[in-house]
């Protein structure tokens, strides 16, 4: 696993030190999950710290659980600890999930937030960091879930029965999602391998596998998996 993490590191500071470098300014919509510390640990340690260009950064979540901020099972507290206290991105440019009111309250304000950043970031998430889990789901976007056919002007979405706890939710919805100029999904585990396999090589049914519902029309989609989540490619 580590040299999946260190391969993503590296591309996200690529393609962080490129949208820097062209426009000024970088939205980054990250996830949670186990790789992920091992990724930002990477970030935020020379040689790669030192080419994003940190202060020009704005910070969003993929999804998030309805859970305090202190929570072990908060994806923001995860980023608080493994990258944001360790770089210098402005707190102004860090949005948080407001998991201090209802689901639906909180899914409007980041509707309303990302709505925001979109418009002044031309239009597109410029990296979301995005995993799959053995059930084919990304972000918070599960088989067989209202919020895969979200109206298309919705960015942001409450999510209740969660098949994993948590079971309340916010998640980015498939048209936000598919905003990414580039969508990295990272992937590691044998138990993901059958999906992954039906992800990459089989039908289309998003309804099935919510992870191919990230196809991004001005964007790009790049899977990054270790031996084991490739073993049955």
């Amino acid at each position: 696993m580590e040299a999946l993490q260190a391969a993503a590191a590296e591309r996200v500071a690529t393609l962080a030190e490129a949208a820097g470098r062209s426009r000024g300014r970088v939205l980054l919509a990250v996830s949670g999950g186990s790789v992920t510390p091992g990724i930002f640990a990477r970030l935020v340690a020379p040689p790669l710290r030192d080419r994003v260009p940190w202060p020009a950064v704005s910070l969003i979540w993929c999804d998030e659980r309805m859970v305090p901020f202190n929570s072990p099972e908060s994806n923001y507290r995860l980023a608080r600890e493994t990258l944001i206290a360790h770089v210098p991105i402005p707190s102004l440019q860090v949005y948080p999930v407001a998991t201090y009111v209802s689901p639906e309250r909180a899914a409007e304000i980041y509707h309303q937030q990302v709505a925001a950043l979109l418009a002044a970031h031309d239009g597109q998430i410029d990296i979301a960091l995005l995993g799959m889990g053995p059930d084919g789901h990304t972000a918070s976007l599960f088989p067989g879930f209202p919020q895969l056919d979200a109206p298309p002007d919705r960015l942001a979405l409450p999510v209740e029965g969660s098949p994993k706890p948590p079971p309340s939710r916010i998640t980015l919805s498939p048209a936000a999602l598919n905003r990414a100029a580039h969508a990295i999904f990272v992937v590691a585990g044998a138990d993901k391998a059958l999906r992954v396999r039906d992800a990459l090589r089989g039908p289309h049914d998003p309804h099935t596998i919510p992870a191919q519902i990230v196809q991004p029309p001005h964007g790009h989609v790049l899977w990054m998996l270790d031996r084991a989540a490739a073993g049955a490619l």
